[in-house]
């Protein structure tokens, strides 16, 4: 390709990307303005906008064997002619090549000549007109008048209201307004009405004016034609709700439909005119709603919680004494498929106790019943609550019940309980009944040999024996004090208990000794201090003993013998102590 063919295909393909990229919109000051088009007359006159008149008549010309339309524009009255002469002439048949149609320009001063601003132009169509009918056809175009009418449709009542009744008496106003800048030619209203969501239904029980049809669910109005800020006004009243409890949602629809005469079919840029065509039968719509709302709350709402009262301590009955403080920690937990509202907690004690609120510390201090949340939604627990009384002295052989109640309600007020019982039996009064033994491991022992002492505390009584001390001794001359202790104390010991003392002791020389008993003090809730000894007939002796042996050779032999001949002697021993030698070995040695 030569240098200048390319140069050539590079400015076409700049070309080609201009012509492709949309034009920018661009803001204008035009006044926007009107076209009616297919507009027709019987021969005679009309009224025009801006109160002028036009008069049309079909005119035969004889001269030349031809029909044509005159027209002239007036205003005010038929005797001031805006036009100069006779008006202006469009040939309808018979004219050769003379205009087929006429222009008039209708300015704000009549004559139109004086000048003035420009509010429309009419066309006279003679091509278009029919000297049979006796019509002619005529177009206004570049209006600053508009042919559209435009009908406002106004609820005096809210888009959507709500309502906590379980039915209402609903009353609604309407109005219709013709706006203009056009008269509406007719008017029908179309209402319907019914219930969208839930239960209940809405009835239409009175309307003014009457409808002129209507079923269980509609009702049609028709009205004639509605001049430029002229209105309409209606009133409906309906009846709605799903009842007690329970959700229901309604609408009530308006569609209005209207006469315009004029059909929009678009709009010319270029000219900046909005374009309408005369139509009998052209109609606009305007529609509107309103939603009445009753039980919201209750939507989507199955109404079934279920809560209940969870123990943490105690977790069952309980035996206890005189004089016992109890304490009671609980929550509620709602484990049903709905929330629940103004639980209310009680707490009962037959026969009557004093209860003590410790928390939460919103509520220490107060007395039952109380309110501890309004609501409680599915799967949530309300904070601890505890509480303590105290079984008096006196009441022996008492059972005491305690019921926690929580009462509450659900979404439609039904009410519910949750209970939990506790049975607290007071024991009888009753003593400690200490027993005590004293155990030696031996009664013999050597010197530097060790025994061991026990002493066993047994309660055989019926009630717990508090502040027990353990005390015991030994002869400290003969015996010292190896591992453990003398002396054991314990802050109770229950019914059936024991508590044991145990030591060791080593024999430090020989000698005869004498173990008293050992002594244990305690407190019985129903005699006091009380003092008790270790069951002994007799005083535990332990004799410590210490073994004193002598050797003896006897029968010695020869000082002269044999080679491999057998030699005989023997060796005597003696124990001369007080106690017993063991584990003897001899040793001999040959020289």
């Amino acid at each position: 390709m030569t240098p200048m063919g390319m140069k050539l295909k590079l400015i076409t393909l700049i070309m080609v990307c201009l012509l492709s990229i949309p034009s920018l919109p661009h803001a204008s000051a035009q006044e926007v303005k009107y076209d009616w088009l297919g507009l027709t007359m019987k021969e005679g006159t009309i009224d025009l906008p801006g109160g002028y008149k036009l008069e049309a008549k079909i005119k035969h010309i004889g001269g030349v064997a031809a029909y044509a339309v005159e027209a002239q524009v007036y205003k005010g009255s038929m005797n001031n002619p805006c036009l100069t002469g006779r008006g202006v002439w469009a040939y309808m048949e018979g004219g050769g090549t003379l205009p087929t149609r006429a222009e008039i320009v209708v300015k704000e001063n009549c004559p139109f000549d004086k000048g003035g601003k420009i509010l429309y132009r009419i066309i006279i169509k003679g091509d278009e007109s029919d000297k049979e009918n006796r019509t002619i056809a005529f177009d206004i175009i570049d209006s600053i008048y508009s042919p559209d009418a435009n009908l406002t449709l106004n609820i005096g009542f809210p888009k959507s209201k709500e309502y906590d009744a379980a039915n209402s008496q609903v009353i609604i106003p309407v109005t219709l307004r013709n706006e203009g800048p056009a008269s509406v030619s007719w008017v029908r209203v179309l209402l319907t009405w019914g219930r969208l969501e839930g239960e209940g239904s809405i009835n239409l029980t009175q309307s003014v004016p009457s409808p002129s049809y209507s079923t269980s669910s509609s009702a049609n109005y028709s009205f004639g034609g509605l001049d430029v800020n002229r209105s309409y006004s209606m009133s409906f009243t309906f009846v709605a709700g799903p009842g007690q409890y329970k959700y229901g949602n309604y609408s009530v629809n308006f569609l209005v439909y209207y006469g315009t005469k004029f059909r929009y079919e678009g709009f010319n840029a270029t000219r900046n005119a909005k374009i309408f065509r005369y139509d009998p039968s052209a109609f606009k719509v305007v529609s509107d709603s309103v939603k009445l709302v009753f039980g919201l709350k209750y939507k989507g709402r199955v109404g079934n919680p279920s809560v209940s009262v969870v123990a943490e301590r105690p977790t069952g009955d309980m035996e206890v004494d005189e004089g016992t403080p109890i304490s009671f920690s609980f929550y509620l937990q709602n484990t049903g498929a709905d929330s629940a509202y103004n639980i209310t907690i009680r707490v009962n004690v037959n026969p009557d106790l004093p209860t003590e609120i410790i928390a939460p510390s919103s509520i220490a201090g107060r007395s039952f019943p109380i309110v501890v949340t309004k609501e409680m939604p599915p799967k949530a627990r309300s904070e601890k609550v505890e509480f303590r009384i105290v079984v008096p002295k006196g009441s022996g052989g008492t059972i005491y019940r305690v019921n926690i109640t929580a009462g509450y309600f659900d979404i439609r007020d039904k009410y519910y309980e949750a209970t939990r019982f506790f049975t607290i039996t007071v024991r009888q009064p009753g003593i400690s009944k200490l027993y005590v033994t004293k155990t030696i491991s031996s009664s013999t022992v050597p010197v530097n040999g060790t025994i061991e002492v026990n002493v066993i505390v047994s309660n055989n009584g019926t009630a717990a024996a508090s502040k027990v001390t353990i005390e015991d001794d030994f002869p400290r001359d003969l015996f010292k004090l190896v591992s453990g202790d003398t002396k054991l104390t314990a802050s109770s010991l229950s019914p059936g208990g024991v508590l044991a003392l145990s030591y060791k002791l080593r024999a430090v020389r020989d000698g005869i000794a004498t173990f008293g008993s050992a002594k244990v003090t305690y407190v019985d809730p129903q005699e006091g201090q009380k003092t008790i000894l270790s069951a002994m007939k007799s005083p535990v002796v332990v004799t410590i003993v210490k073994p004193e042996l002598s050797v003896r050779v006897e029968d010695i032999p020869p000082n002269v013998t044999n080679v491999n001949s057998l030699i005989q002697f023997s060796i005597y021993m003696m124990n001369k102590g007080n106690g017993d030698a063991k584990k003897l070995s001899v040793e001999m040695e040959f020289s």
